[in-house]
C-alpha cells in the first residue's frame, strides 16, 4: 500500500491545471516525499478527537483496521449529504487536499507540521504603562502553530462529520 494518497501523475496533471509552476519543477523524489507528508497532514485532520469541543473528522473506520497505515480508505463511510462513499474507496477530496498540502510541503518541508515550543510564542510589547502579550510566529520559528489552511479545508468539507464530547455526569 501507498504512504500517500493519490498518485504522482495525479498532483501533477493537479498542479498544471491551476498554474503551480513549483510543483512542475521539482523531481519526482521530491513530489514522493511531499506527498507522504502531506498525506500524514490530511490524516491528522480527520483523526482529531473532541475534548472540549466539537471537531470535524473522517466519517466511518479504517476498511483495513489497524494494519492499515493511511485513514483511507474506509468503511461506512457517507458524505455531509448522507451519500455514502464506497467501501474500500479513496475519495477525490482526499487526493485532492493531498495535492493541496503537498505544494505547500514541496515549497518549505515541515510546514504543514511544524514543532511547537510555547516558550517561543510569547512576545510582550509595552508602549509607557502600557503593556500587551502577543502569542505568534514573531519570535519563533515563523510558524509555531499547525497551519489551518482554508483550501485543504474547503476540499475536504463535504466528507467530514462533526463529532462532539459526549456529555457526563461525574458522581462523588
Amino acid at each position: 500500500m501507498a504512504d500517500y494518497y493519490g498518485t504522482v501523475a495525479g498532483a501533477d496533471a493537479y498542479h498544471s491545471a491551476r498554474g503551480n509552476a513549483a510543483w512542475a519543477a521539482a523531481t519526482e523524489q521530491a513530489k514522493e516525499e511531499a506527498l507522504a507528508r502531506a498525506s500524514a497532514y490530511i490524516d491528522g485532520i480527520g483523526t482529531q478527537l473532541p475534548t472540549t469541543g466539537c471537531v470535524l473528522s473522517f466519517p466511518g473506520r479504517k476498511a483495513g483496521g489497524r494494519a492499515q497505515a493511511l485513514q483511507w480508505p474506509r468503511t461506512g463511510a457517507v458524505d455531509r449529504s448522507g451519500d455514502p462513499i464506497p467501501d474500500g474507496e479513496v475519495p477525490r477530496e482526499i487526493e485532492q487536499a493531498t495535492y493541496e498540502g503537498a505544494l505547500r510541503e514541496l515549497v518549505k518541508p515541515g510546514s504543514l507540521n511544524p514543532d511547537y515550543i510555547a516558550s517561543m510564542a510569547i512576545k510582550r510589547a509595552k508602549v509607557g504603562p502600557l503593556e500587551t502579550e502577543f502569542f505568534g510566529p514573531e519570535d519563533g520559528d515563523d510558524q509555531p502553530n499547525k497551519p489551518v489552511i482554508g483550501m485543504i479545508n474547503s476540499i475536504l468539507g463535504p466528507i467530514m462529520i462533526l463529532r462532539c464530547p459526549l456529555p457526563f455526569v461525574v458522581t462523588v
